[in-house]
């Protein structure tokens, strides 16, 4: 049930793809078009005993995932349906009942929004039949009301009000990694009763979301404005008239970030492996939620590349290159990307200091750079530059063995953007030879000073 909603209109997919059967129930006939030809689809409301009888009937695993935010009353229909549910799901004798609700916040004072996702846990929870009952905060991904808030926040102004509540944090997750626990949760041997935390790699303030989010859509750093007086319903009505997300929707919504939405319960791999590779960092989450741009790479290419030998070992230079950014620096002329990035800024670009994760992996940022490829196993890393520019920029760094020393290998390719570009290129080249060449040799040294 909710099955035509932000998180049931992918599961389904994902589900048939593993092999699943699968049976929905949507509201209205028209919609059994969304869904392939080998789902079963009953119509019905999920507050009418009957029509979830049908659709519940001859199930082992059944999904709850129904949330009438866009309803003034929802806290009422969501709880009714979760009656409903959980008495129908015991006659039918299914097997497991799985729900997505919210974080419980060790808090008093619980808004609308969060206080409607706990009693209906609690209302599925106290069936007969198991109930993996998960709990997240922010799911990051195209469509989800709470990411296209911001979404908005972070692109329609150089400015965002910061009352209290923006400080408040939360461990947002990608909506694959939330599809991954789903659908494992299916094929687990034995049915599973409790309630799970589903949280995403980093605790992060509602404020350095909209940071996060700027950054992966490459605009400059949002100024932060003190706003005392910004309600949870003001905030709201400028979000239905700016947003696709309407303001009855919204403000629920602002009002669960009066609280920190990070609690300390068991955390669903207790019960459920973890995707494959780990969790989708914050910035791969929100790069994904996006529409990419497409970029123009059929102009004239001009590339540079030096090699230094030297006799640290390739672990030790590699190593090296994969701190590059953040608090260790290009290893270059003092000071001259923060001019460069002040620049970029004055302009409207990114800037520099976006920060790095201590460990990146490719779509995350480096600074004024984002990783296009790493590959450990060959030292291989490619960053591309996203300032503002009159073209493109990768910067390829490779680390292999020669004889019985390191090679480290830097190549810089630039696609010009037309005339504009080809002039960019030959008027910034010298003090680029000199600022590439001295990072070359910084890394190298670096890695020889290595312990």
């Amino acid at each position: 049930m909710g099955a035509t909603g932000h998180l049931g209109s992918r599961l389904v997919p994902e589900l048939v793809a593993a092999g699943h059967q699968v049976a929905v129930l949507v509201r209205d006939s028209a919609q059994a078009t969304l869904f392939p030809t080998n789902v079963l689809v009953h119509v019905g409301d999920a507050t009418n005993p009957h029509a979830v009888r049908e659709a519940v009937a001859g199930n082992e695993v059944v999904y709850f995932l129904v949330h009438s935010l866009d309803r003034p009353d929802f806290a009422d229909v969501d709880r009714e349906a979760a009656v409903v549910l959980a008495a129908e799901a015991s006659a039918a004798s299914v097997r497991q009942v799985v729900y997505v609700g919210g974080p419980r916040p060790d808090s008093p004072g619980l808004s609308a929004h969060l206080a409607s996702r706990a009693e209906v846990g609690d209302v599925v929870a106290s069936g007969r039949v198991p109930a993996l009952v998960l709990q997240a905060s922010m799911i990051i991904g195209a469509g989800s009301a709470s990411f296209e808030l911001l979404r908005s926040s972070a692109r329609l102004t150089p400015w965002v009000p910061v009352p209290s509540w923006m400080h408040n944090t939360s461990r947002p997750v990608a909506v694959a990694d939330v599809l991954h626990y789903l659908v494992a949760a299916a094929d687990v041997p034995e049915p599973v009763d409790g309630v799970f935390d589903v949280l995403g790699p980093e605790r992060l303030s509602y404020l350095e979301l909209v940071q996060r989010c700027a950054r992966v859509l490459r605009l400059p750093v949002r100024m932060p404005l003190p706003a005392p007086v910004w309600s949870h319903k003001l905030a709201a009505q400028v979000a239905g008239l700016v947003t696709p997300v309407s303001a009855a929707v919204a403000e629920p919504l602002f009002e669960s970030l009066d609280h920190d939405l990070v609690t300390d319960g068991p955390p669903v791999t207790d019960v459920l492996p973890e995707p494959s590779g780990g969790l989708t960092s914050v910035d791969n989450a929100i790069r994904a939620a996006i529409e990419p741009e497409p970029e123009d790479t059929n102009g004239e290419v001009f590339t540079e590349e030096r090699t230094v030998l030297t006799e640290a070992s390739p672990e030790d230079v590699w190593r090296t290159v994969n701190t590059l950014g953040g608090k260790d620096g290009w290893h270059t002329i003092p000071l001259v990307w923060t001019v460069r990035g002040a620049i970029d800024h004055l302009f409207g670009g990114i800037g520099l200091y976006r920060g790095r994760a201590p460990e990146v992996g490719e779509g995350d940022v480096v600074d004024f750079w984002t990783v296009v490829h790493r590959d450990d196993d060959a030292r291989h890393l490619v960053l591309r530059a996203d300032m503002k520019m009159p073209g493109h920029t990768l910067l390829d760094m490779r680390v292999d063995r020669e004889g019985d020393r390191t090679r480290y290998r830097q190549k810089v390719t630039f696609t010009a953007d037309g005339l504009l570009g080809q002039l960019y290129w030959v008027a910034q080249k010298p003090l680029h030879d000199i600022v590439f060449a001295t990072m070359a040799r910084g890394i190298v040294r670096k890695a020889c000073a290595s312990p």
